[in-house]
């Protein structure tokens, strides 16, 4: 991102920051992991038609979403305190929100044209739920695609961080004993609460599972890895919360997250916040495809389970066996969540990016 600094009554336009490939490296990882685990099994065990691949090619724990949220929280950190804090927060749902608001209603209006038997057709309340972003706290408004659950997790989670700095109070030990209590909290009323065979109160299910609540940990861990990385926080309190982290993961639902995989993801990133510059042969001979794929993983993510579910079975339906859907499940998701960045996410950022400027100044 180019920074401008007036002086002397002119701009000066300061060099471009580095962009290291270990950051894509690990977006890359995470959205890979998603298609996997998407094409290779949930989506076959949701919708008859699919069969499944051989036992050694299934991929069954789930982390790639997990990975990508911690991502945002770690960039989220690092970018809070160079713009005032509705700027920033604005900026943030000037990219995410309009390329998931047209996703949902090419999804939507896919599924309504094209949607095999099997497949669940939408009412327009869920159209209007999903794009309210309230899929996730009213129960009965069904999911335009069952990946989206991260979108209201990141908008919440984003919101609540531009309201602690614009109080100006939340820094140092105050701001990690927000993120304690934040990862701490929600763990003790699971433990006492929402343990097996509770009755649980409508009420706090919402407050817990439907606000996000129980996805908070994903975003603290990458404000602690970074918080580490500037040594504002010590080694050993990075450790501790990682662990509760973990923790934490393995408590909240959906209860199939693998806490493993996962926790090698967090190393991972700790790894490039320690050291970003990766330069190894395998990264420089790829690494335009790397950085390509990268860059439009956000819309690869929003267009790739419903749409890529649709193509696969349209394919099993007319005799395809696995090894033919499965890739062309991959090139579906790649080819829309390409079109989407080029055509809706970038061009939409970069409009509503400068009408926000504008407006700030």
């Amino acid at each position: 991102m180019m920074n401008s600094v007036a002086s002397s009554g002119s701009a000066t336009v300061q060099p471009r920051k580095t962009r290291y490939i270990s950051w894509d490296v690990i977006r890359v990882v995470g959205i890979l992991a998603v298609l996997t685990f998407h094409a290779t099994l949930l989506a076959p065990l949701n919708l008859p038609g699919l069969d499944l691949p051989p036992e050694p090619l299934r991929m069954d724990f789930p982390f790639g979403a997990s990975v990508l949220i911690t991502v945002s929280g770690y960039f989220a950190a690092m970018t809070i305190g160079k713009h005032p804090s509705l700027r920033w927060w604005l900026r943030r749902l000037a990219r995410l929100l309009p390329a998931f608001w047209v996703a949902v209603l090419m999804i939507f209006a896919a599924t309504q044209l094209f949607a095999p038997e099997g497949l669940p057709r939408h009412t327009y309340r869920d159209l209007l739920g999903n794009l309210a972003l309230v899929h996730l706290i009213v129960p009965d408004i069904a999911y335009i695609d069952l990946a989206h659950w991260t979108v209201p997790v990141q908008v919440a989670g984003f919101t609540v961080i531009a309201l602690l700095a614009a109080t100006k109070s939340v820094r140092g030990r105050v701001a990690t004993a927000v993120m304690w209590a934040v990862l701490l909290v929600p763990l003790a009323i699971r433990y006492v609460f929402m343990g097996p065979g509770d009755i649980v109160p409508t009420w706090l299910s919402v407050a817990m599972d439907g606000t996000g609540l129980n996805r908070a940990h994903l975003l603290i861990a990458g404000v602690a890895i970074y918080r580490w990385s500037k040594k504002r926080m010590s080694f050993t309190e990075l450790y501790l919360m990682l662990i509760v982290v973990l923790l934490a993961h393995h408590w909240h639902p959906p209860a199939n997250d693998a806490v493993l995989a996962y926790a090698v993801a967090l190393v991972l990133i700790c790894v490039a916040a320690y050291e970003p510059a990766w330069n190894g042969k395998l990264f420089t001979r790829f690494e335009r495809q790397i950085r390509w794929l990268a860059g439009i993983s956000y819309g690869v993510y929003l267009m790739h389970y419903v749409m890529g579910t649709i193509v696969a079975r349209h394919l099993a339906d007319l005799g395809v066996p696995w090894w033919g859907w499965v890739p062309a499940w991959f090139v579906a998701a790649i080819v829309l969540g390409w079109a989407l960045t080029k055509f809706v996410e970038r061009p939409a950022f970069n409009a509503l990016d400068k009408l926000i400027t504008s407006r700030s100044r």
